[in-house]
């Protein structure tokens, strides 16, 4: 896993104003000379950027998105508790951890960081953008803002606006972790 540091502050949509941001990622592959065999891929919200360890079949070595053919990028999302900035990183207001004072971050927000990161890493056209469920959301948002920089997208299970049954099951989702006794720990 690497990490990009970007120490700029980061606007989110909210108009809150986290002072700079990490992000975790995974790199596969290599970036070829012309710079156009890069997949990236958004993950759902449980999963992290590892994604050749959560998606056998599809990424890695002898599968159909190979790091021999391709140069594949997977970045923990923001907000996220795998590495990237997030409820447990330190408030510097604080120097406490946020925990539930961490900002509300949209999948926009999510994109905005992504980019930054596809900045960082030299990457000017993704061939292949992928994603599922929350990812799915994401790659739809980077389709839209970036139009120009994507080639092709591979959605699974998730759609351009929420359903209400989606919307009971999220509300839900978060509740049972509101629920849980250590969770604001």
């Amino acid at each position: 896993m690497d990490y990009f540091q970007s120490n700029e502050p980061f606007n989110l949509e909210n108009g809150q104003i986290l002072p700079g941001i990490t992000l975790a990622y995974h790199t596969y592959g290599k970036l070829n000379p012309n710079k156009n065999n890069v997949v990236w891929i958004c993950h759902a919200l449980t999963a992290n950027s590892d994604v050749a360890r959560w998606w056998p079949g599809l990424v890695g070595e002898k599968a159909v998105i190979n790091p021999g053919n391709h140069f594949i990028v997977c970045a923990n999302i923001l907000g996220s508790c795998y590495g990237s900035t997030g409820p447990l990183s330190i408030d510097p207001a604080s120097q406490e951890p946020y925990y539930d004072h961490f900002p509300l971050v949209s999948i926009r927000d999510m994109v905005r960081a992504h980019v930054l990161l596809r900045k960082y890493l030299g990457i000017e056209t993704i061939q292949l953008l992928m994603g599922g469920s929350m990812g799915g959301y994401q790659a739809l948002e980077w389709a839209v803002m970036e139009k120009e920089r994507i080639r092709d997208l591979f959605l699974i299970a998730t759609s351009s606006t929420e359903s209400a049954w989606g919307i009971a099951i999220h509300t839900a989702q978060r509740l049972a972790i509101e629920a849980d006794s250590s969770w604001r720990d």
